[in-house]
C-alpha cells in the first residue's frame, strides 16, 4: 500500500502559504488529491503544527476511488492561481509518502507546467527515510529543511 501526500510552500521567506493534501485514486487508479486539504500561513517556527498537518493529511490519503469529484481545475481548486504553470513558478513541493512501511520526504522540481524529482549535483534525489514514523516535531523540520535547501539552491535564500 501507497498513501501521499503533496506538501506545496510559496516561494517566500516570510509570511508563505502552504498548501498540504491528502490523495486517493481516480476512477483508472492513478493517485489523485482529494478535494479538500489544508491551507495555512504558518512559519519555520511552527514546524510541529505544519508536522501535524502532514500526519493529518497522511491519515487522510488511501486507496479509495475518489468519487463525485469536483470539477474545478487543479491550479484554482487549491491555489487560486489561473494555471498550472502559475502554481509550478510559485510554489515549491514536497511529496510525503508511506510505502513498504517507510515514511519518506521527498524534494521536487518545477517541470514543465508540473513537478518531477528534485536530484542534486551527483544525479542522487533529494529525499530522507524516517527510521521510523517520525513525530510532528521531526516531519514539520525535515520538510521546513527541504524547502530551505531548494530555495537556497534557487538562489531565494541568502
Amino acid at each position: 500500500m501507497s498513501l501521499l501526500v503533496g506538501i506545496y510552500k510559496e516561494k517566500k521567506e516570510k509570511d508563505f502559504k502552504m498548501v498540504i493534501l491528502p490523495s486517493g485514486e481516480n476512477k483508472i487508479g492513478l493517485g489523485q488529491y482529494k478535494d479538500y486539504g489544508i491551507i495555512s500561513y504558518l512559519n519555520k517556527k511552527d514546524s510541529k503544527k505544519i508536522g501535524e498537518f502532514i500526519l493529518w493529511a497522511l491519515n487522510e490519503s488511501d486507496n479509495e476511488e475518489i468519487e463525485d469529484e469536483v470539477n474545478i481545475k487543479w491550479c484554482k481548486k487549491y491555489f487560486n492561481c489561473s494555471s498550472n504553470l502559475k502554481v509550478v513558478n510559485e510554489y515549491n513541493n514536497i511529496g510525503f509518502k508511506f510505502f513498504e512501511n517507510k515514511y519518506i520526504v521527498y524534494l521536487k522540481k518545477k517541470d514543465g507546467r508540473g513537478y518531477s524529482p528534485f536530484k542534486d549535483e551527483n544525479g542522487d534525489m533529494v529525499e530522507y527515510t524516517f527510521p521510523e514514523k517520525p513525530t510532528a516535531l521531526e516531519l514539520g523540520r525535515k520538510v521546513m529543511e527541504m524547502f530551505e535547501y531548494k530555495e537556497r539552491y534557487d538562489g531565494l535564500i541568502e
